[in-house]
C-alpha cells in the first residue's frame, strides 16, 4: 500500500466515526426529549433509517408535553384540570372519584 492509500483510508475512517458519533448523539438527544415530556423513548426505534431520526425528532420537537397523574400514575395532556382516569384534580390536589351513573328504569307513559 502506498502512503496515499493509508492517509486516505484514515481519512474516511476518522469521518465514518464522526458520522456514527453524530448519529447517535441525535437518537439520545430524541430520547431524552422524548422522556422530558413524558412521552415514550420507544418512538426512537425509528431513528435506525436517518430519514425517520429527522421525522421523530420534528415530531417530538413539535408534541406538548404530558403530566403524570399522582394518584394513577397516568398520563395526561398538561392543560388538563382533571385526570380522565380517576378524577384526581390537579388544581387543588385532592382526588375526587368519578361519579358512577345511576340506573333511572324507562318511564312507562
Amino acid at each position: 500500500m502506498r502512503d496515499e492509500d493509508i492517509i486516505g483510508l484514515v481519512i474516511m475512517l476518522v469521518i465514518g466515526v464522526v458520522v456514527l458519533a453524530v448519529y447517535i448523539g441525535l437518537i439520545v438527544l430524541g430520547v431524552n426529549m422524548a422522556k422530558r415530556k413524558n412521552r415514550s423513548p420507544h418512538w426512537m426505534w425509528f431513528a435506525i433509517h436517518p430519514v425517520g431520526l429527522i421525522v421523530t425528532l420534528i415530531v417530538m420537537a413539535c408534541l406538548s408535553p404530558l403530566k403524570r397523574c399522582p394518584h394513577c400514575a397516568q398520563t395526561t395532556q398538561a392543560l388538563a384540570r382533571l385526570c380522565p382516569f380517576c378524577g384526581y384534580d390537579y388544581s387543588t390536589g385532592a382526588f375526587m372519584p368519578q361519579q358512577q351513573p345511576v340506573y333511572m328504569p324507562p318511564q312507562r307513559y
